[in-house]
């Protein structure tokens, strides 16, 4: 994973849009209508879709392929699942998506740190 401060920034931004539009699409597409389980299923396949989208198009020039990806591809994916399984609207899909952002950043860096060992951010 990248250690410059810039990039760090940047995944976060690029994770937390990602999953903000996925939930937003899939809330407005789905929005708990179909029961939790096909719910689910279905707010995961948009989820990637979109992510795959958002990321190829807009992300990957500025940020870089191998480092957004995956990230953005396992947001797209749950912010999917959250979008399809609820009804959200208004501020419950930004939190979501933010949220949900966030975490994946935090867990793919962490699950990252644990394999490489430590590194020193770099500005």
């Amino acid at each position: 994973m990248e250690t410059r401060l810039p990039f760090i920034i940047g995944d976060l931004l690029a994770n937390a849009f990602v999953a903000t539009v996925a939930v937003a699409l899939t809330s407005w597409l789905i929005g708990g209508d179909w029961g939790m389980a096909v719910g689910m299923l279905a707010g995961m396949v948009i989820g990637m879709i979109v992510a795959l989208i958002l990321s190829l198009t807009m992300l990957v020039p500025v940020l870089g392929v191998m480092e957004v990806m995956s990230p953005c591809m396992l947001s797209g994916m749950f912010g999917g699942m959250w979008g399809g399984m609820w009804a959200l609207s208004g501020g419950d899909v930004f939190r979501w998506g933010i949220g949900t952002g966030l975490i994946v950043v935090v867990v793919i860096y962490g699950l990252n740190l644990f394999v490489t060992g430590p590194r020193k951010v770099r500005t």
